[in-house]
């Protein structure tokens, strides 16, 4: 796979720590902000080839210049971000999508998604993280799940797709995008046959990818990973305690 990747740094700072200003991606942790534990993870994996910022509107390009990171300036949105990073490289290839908020991101976590990626031919790989895995190093933690009847899943926060077909599906990703951390609103969008299966728990993860491989005309994957770090992202002090936790090797169990 030929692969360029997109660090999404969107977010404000003051719905995390409502003392700070700015950018959520600038958080200090450990004396360095979030989004350089997600650079350096990028920048050691060597599938990659090259790794691009996405700022929004309003962003101060000089707060980042310490990343030495090529920059795409004055994004408006996610699905926004990702069309100019793509027109600013090259539309040949995947697209790997990583969120700044994710500081306990690894080289070996992104290197164990991409090849289980390389095991199916796929247009869109989708990650998944499973209840019990995330429960298992961060008890307590609230995220967004689905019940489903293959078990309890919530999605990760790297994710990879050829460029082409997100260029195809720009109006669909933003609608899906729309409703990523609502079950409920997502399965809407499937229809109503999959939302009373769901209710029922009937709902299989390979009738879910067919669906959506239906609506995108693409190929889509989802893809189990063994990283529970991967599906907590920044979005809550609790959150940015146990990153912080993590980051300085006092995890909490």
């Amino acid at each position: 796979m030929k692969i360029d990747a997109v660090v999404l740094a969107g977010g404000e700072a003051s719905k995390v720590v409502p003392s700070l200003t700015g950018p959520k991606s600038l958080i200090p942790i450990g004396g360095r902000p979030m989004i350089s534990y997600v650079m350096d993870a990028l920048r050691q994996c060597s599938r990659l080839d090259k790794i691009v910022v996405a700022l929004p509107a309003g962003t101060d390009p000089d707060d980042f210049a310490g990343l030495g990171a090529e920059l795409v300036l004055d994004t408006r949105g996610v699905i926004d971000a990702i069309d100019r990073v793509i027109n600013a490289t090259n539309e040949d290839g995947y697209i790997l999508v990583v969120s700044s908020d994710t500081p306990m991101v690894s080289v070996g976590a992104i290197d164990d998604f991409l090849t289980a990626c390389e095991r199916e031919s796929a247009d869109i790989y989708y990650m998944i993280i499973s209840e019990e895995s995330i429960d298992s190093r961060f008890p307590g933690t609230k995220r967004t799940y689905a019940r489903l009847r293959d078990g309890v899943f919530t999605g990760g926060n790297v994710h990879l797709t050829k460029k082409e077909t997100f260029l195809r599906n720009k109006e669909m990703g933003g609608r899906l995008f729309a409703e990523r951390k609502s079950p409920f609103g997502l399965l809407r969008l499937l229809g109503i046959g999959f939302l009373v299966k769901y209710v029922f728990r009937r709902l299989t993860i390979a009738s879910l990818e067919k669906k959506a491989g239906l609506l995108l005309a693409a190929k889509v994957k989802a893809v189990v990973t063994d990283h529970p770090e991967l599906g907590i992202d920044v979005d809550k002090p609790e959150d940015l305690q146990i990153a912080r936790d993590y980051l300085s090797g006092t995890e909490r169990v």
